[in-house]
């Protein structure tokens, strides 16, 4: 895809999730539906999370001159995203949880705004996590795979919201 075209498809998906998660209520902030490892404003969390891992990412592709490298993490940061998705957001927190979304949000878009048009498709290869094989990645993928990830989740926030509806019901 060219880059100005996703970059203008990662505003509307990052958009589309957002106006899935703004139909919850606060009150419904920190449901948590049984088996599920997000509460509604977990979900929020969990995307900042995603936003700062490849954001990282594709600093480390603008640095690396097409060498092969690790993606690293600040130790106890997933873990730490992963406790606070599980528990949602109180009220209060949402606002400045949404604030820091659109600053990664934007720091993303920067991070890919300052690559040259002729690394926009070029792989390079990134080993994730503890992985021993890696995956080659061009910006273009990271994009992609973000826009995805939104929109992953905004279906998956309108049905948490009618589990939590169902039980206020009950």
């Amino acid at each position: 895809m060219q880059k100005e075209t996703a970059l203008s498809d990662f505003d509307v998906a990052r958009d589309e999730f957002l106006s899935a998660l703004s139909a919850a209520p606060d009150e419904a902030l920190t449901f948590l539906r049984p088996g599920d490892i997000y509460a509604i404003g977990g979900l929020a969390v969990h995307c900042n999370w995603v936003l700062k891992h490849y954001k990282r990412v594709l600093q480390q592709l603008a640095q690396s001159d097409g060498a092969e490298f690790r993606a690293v993490d600040p130790e106890g940061e997933h873990d730490a995203a992963d406790q606070r998705a599980l528990a949602g957001l109180e009220a209060a927190e949402r606002g400045p949880e949404l604030a820091e979304l659109a600053t990664l949000h934007e720091g993303v878009k920067q991070a890919t705004v300052q690559m040259p048009a002729a690394a926009w498709e070029t792989k390079t290869a990134v080993f994730y996590g503890g992985d021993e094989d890696a995956f080659p990645t061009s910006p273009d993928d990271v994009l992609g795979w973000l826009r995805d990830h939104y929109r992953e989740h905004v279906p998956h926030a309108g049905e948490l919201l009618a589990d939590w509806r169902a039980a206020q019901a009950q």
